[in-house]
């Protein structure tokens, strides 16, 4: 039985921060692979994203192509409607099989909102989740978290998307290549993105 982890996100883009999170979650989780799945349409969040989605997964492809134990799935790309995690899996569960274990990483910021998750129930039911504490966003010791859910203290770069996008925005792009990897990087240039 494969240890699949679910390390999924809008990736707005995809920078350094994502990818040690990545490689993170598959040294301290014992993982066989990190299957990371960028959303399609993220339903709890108040804007859509800048970039397309094929756009966003095509960053993540660029990123994690030369790293061990990280793959990139395209399920809520694909998918029609609204990104949910309970679908994510599902879909996985088809990709890879439902006899595996399945661990769905979340940063700590969204711990308070899990609750309120399409279909929560039947996600935890289906996977365990691992809680990934990030810069400026530790755990809440009043949440609740469900039986069984692993904590990992995440790598602590301090970096956003918002940021990044704005260091593209305003052509810093000597920073932004400090941030983000080289192949995402070149391709966020030349397609204009962000600019």
């Amino acid at each position: 039985m494969k240890r699949i982890v679910v390390f999924g996100g809008t990736f707005d883009p995809f920078h350094n921060g994502h990818l040690a999170i990545a490689r993170c979650l598959f040294i301290e989780l014992n993982a066989n692979i990190v299957v990371v799945v960028p959303t399609g349409v993220p339903w709890l969040r108040e804007s859509s994203p800048i970039a397309s989605a094929e756009d966003r997964l095509r960053m993540v492809q660029l990123a994690a192509e030369a790293e061990p134990g990280i793959e990139v799935s395209n399920v809520d790309v694909v998918r029609r409607g609204t990104t949910y995690s309970i679908d994510t899996i599902i879909d996985l569960q088809r990709v890879y099989g439902d006899d595996h274990e399945y661990i769905f990483a979340i940063g700590s910021d969204s711990t308070a909102e899990l609750h309120r998750w399409h279909r929560y129930e039947d996600l935890i039911n289906a996977c365990t989740l691992a809680v990934v504490q990030r810069p400026g966003a530790l755990l809440n010791p009043d949440v609740r978290l469900p039986a069984g859910t692993v904590l990992i203290d995440g790598p602590m770069i301090d970096v956003s998307a918002s940021e990044i996008r704005q260091l593209y925005a305003r052509r810093d792009l000597g920073r932004a290549r400090q941030v983000v990897p080289g192949l995402t990087h070149r391709f966020i240039i030349e397609s204009g993105l962000y600019q």
